[in-house]
């Protein structure tokens, strides 16, 4: 049926206006999608930016022990941080962990270790084989490592085992054999039962014998350094190195803690502030028996605080150098045994003893077998014969022309030292403990 030309007019209208009505539909669709990729990609662009840092959860103040707990990841924008933020993980997990002649611990995905390439010390002759729980992933070769396969992880990087035939098989896993003195990560692990850290080791026996090569545990001593604050900083601070410092209050083997109640001691002093331990003579003469110590104060069953004692950790020479200015200065009038703060204790290195022993005191520690090397290395700068000679030409002498030495001794040690004590006491009472 043959339309009329309205209807045919009207007909192009309304396809016109379709055809205009899509292609304005298509022009905002479009609009809307560039619109949308343009936020997607400034919010993907956004997130790039932004790095996991670790920062402060609470304010800390200076020179304040610091430890994990104390710290949370945060996710910040890096152009607002130190280039030296610290993101890793291990950083934090291993700040406070060494070994006693001062090797860094640190961590990885697949636990602790200790990182021997720089050749100061030499890496075992083991290469760890690893089992895939996880899921599938390329080793540095682009071979795929599926779920349940065997992989080595060397120095950064995965290979994937081909065969664990070619590993070798003992009671604590398989493992390879570094001919080649590649790996240079020894790794370390920890006992559950006791707590204990330990490396592995191959066994010398089987190494001229038929049998198959097996490890032994060998155990080392790990030491919980204390890691200090240099400044005060606020919560959400962002930690950097320069901002922290690793006490230098490592655990020896002869470290004992040693209490002192006979020592004047500054009114406001409080636990983990650092102290010289000095004697001071009725001459002036003014000598430093032990230097920087780290305090603890002692804690009444009531919770208030001792107000005239308190707990240092003391090496054995240093125990001995104590027990002498102790005696010395009992037997001295006019002596005494205080205590100085350190006012930047993270930022200031500490001072060098200068108080020498009487001559059988410095015998007793010359032959005392628990002083551990670096102890006797010191002791060896610190009993010179010029410090010998500068105190039996005035110390000494002091104690040679007192009449009433013994006495005093006798006197004063029957009675505690209670100077500053009142002061001490109205200050902690302050605090409200």
């Amino acid at each position: 049926m043959a339309s009329n030309p309205m209807q045919r007019k009207s007909r192009n209208s309304f396809l016109l206006g379709m055809i205009i009505t899509l292609l304005i539909t298509g022009i905002v669709i479009a609009f809307l999608f560039l619109q949308l990729k343009q936020k997607s990609d400034e919010l993907k662009a956004e997130l790039d930016a932004k790095v996991l840092v670790y920062a402060l959860n609470q304010d800390v103040k200076a020179n304040q022990v610091l430890t994990e707990d104390m710290f949370s990841r945060k996710l910040i924008h890096k152009d607002s941080i130190p280039s030296n933020a610290t993101s890793v993980s291990s950083v934090i997990d291993t700040w406070f962990l060494q070994t006693k002649e001062g090797e860094m611990v640190r961590r990885d995905k697949y636990g602790l270790y200790l990182d021997r390439s720089d050749g100061t010390r030499a890496a075992d002759t083991i290469i760890e084989v690893w089992q895939n729980n996880e899921s599938a992933f390329n080793d540095v070769n682009g071979k795929t490592v599926e779920i349940g396969e065997y992989f080595t992880y060397v120095n950064g990087k995965t290979e994937r085992l081909d065969s664990i035939s070619r590993a070798i098989q003992d009671q604590y896993g398989a493992f390879l054999i570094d001919t080649n003195n590649v790996d240079k990560q020894v790794r370390l692990y920890e006992e559950d039962t006791t707590g204990e850290f330990y490396v592995y080791r191959i066994d010398n026996s089987t190494m001229s014998t038929g049998q198959t090569r097996t490890r032994v545990k060998e155990y080392i001593d790990i030491k919980n350094v204390a890691v200090l604050s240099k400044v005060a900083m606020n919560a959400n601070t962002v930690i950097t190195p320069n901002l922290i410092v690793q006490s230098d209050e490592l655990m020896t083997d002869d470290v004992r803690q040693q209490e002192y109640n006979m020592i004047d001691l500054p009114v406001d002093l409080m636990t983990n502030d650092y102290i010289d331990i000095r004697l001071q003579t009725p001459g002036g003469q003014d000598f430093i028996v032990v230097s920087k110590a780290r305090v603890d104060i002692p804690v009444n069953a009531d919770g208030t605080y001792v107000t005239d004692t308190i707990r240092v950790n003391l090496r054995e020479d240093e125990i001995l150098a104590m027990s002498s200015a102790i005696v010395e200065a009992y037997g001295l009038l006019g002596s005494k045994l205080y205590a100085n703060r350190y006012v930047e204790p993270a930022m200031q290195e500490q001072g060098l003893p200068t108080y020498t022993p009487n001559a059988a005191t410095t015998a007793l520690i010359e032959s005392n077998p628990n002083i551990v090397a670096v102890a006797s290395a010191e002791l060896a700068s610190r009993y010179s014969e010029s410090a010998k000679n500068a105190r039996n030409q005035y110390l000494q002498s002091l104690i040679d022309v007192s009449e009433d030495y013994n006495e005093n001794i006798q006197e004063k040690s029957s009675e505690d030292i209670v100077q500053h004590d009142a002061a001490r006491k109205l200050y902690l009472e302050s605090l409200n403990y």
